[in-house]
């Protein structure tokens, strides 16, 4: 069975086409976070949905089904290469608007990645799985997770660079990668809504 990626809404869609149309006529070279690409060249491709994990929730052992739903992200390709990511949040009212461009290394891991989730899905039996980001900001750990209805079948694969303890090139279960993130959050601090030391 293929990857089946989610549609989102087209306001989703919408947002980011309207932000790239807005750098319409900057020259390209000033463009860092499009990797120096005109908008006119790029495809919007491959949507996966946001999820958030905060360290108090990893420390705690909380299951993945918790984690936040916060947005979409797409890849930005140019030539068939992606170059980019876009993303979206949902704003306090609910409805999607852009947040961020960025064309720096979990783009070309997040490509690499859906490479190997095609080979999984191949070899995975009859159930559809679906390509979402699993963020944990305070590791600054990304990793694409292939969710299936059935949960325990699910499969993560880190996005490069990888935290402490987590191994780039292996595929995990669901229990395993929390497991090794938590290894990795040996020693980070908590940090709770009253501090002033973030950058």
């Amino acid at each position: 069975m293929p990857l089946v990626h989610p549609q989102p809404s087209q306001q989703v869609a919408d947002a980011i086409r309207a932000r790239l149309d807005s750098f319409s006529g900057v020259p390209d070279s000033e463009l860092h976070a499009l990797a120096g690409s005109a908008p006119s060249e790029l495809s919007i491709e491959a949507p996966h949905e946001v999820f958030t994990l905060g360290l108090d929730q990893l420390s705690a052992g909380t299951p993945l089904d918790s984690a936040q739903a916060g947005g979409w992200r797409y890849l930005l390709r140019r030539d068939n290469q992606a170059v980019a990511s876009a993303q979206t949040m949902t704003d306090a009212g609910g409805e999607p608007v852009f947040a961020q461009f960025n064309s720096g290394p979990f783009v070309a891991s997040t490509a690499e990645a859906l490479r190997r989730a095609e080979q999984i899905a191949g070899v995975h039996g009859h159930e559809a799985l679906e390509p979402r980001l699993l963020h944990v900001p305070a590791l600054h750990a990304m990793a694409l997770w292939l969710h299936g209805a059935d949960p325990d079948g699910d499969v993560v694969i880190p996005l490069k660079p990888v935290p402490p303890r987590v191994d780039p090139d292996r595929q995990y279960s669901v229990q395993e990668y929390l497991a090794a993130l938590r290894e990795s959050a040996t020693g980070v601090d908590a940090v709770g809504q009253d501090d002033t030391t973030g950058g």
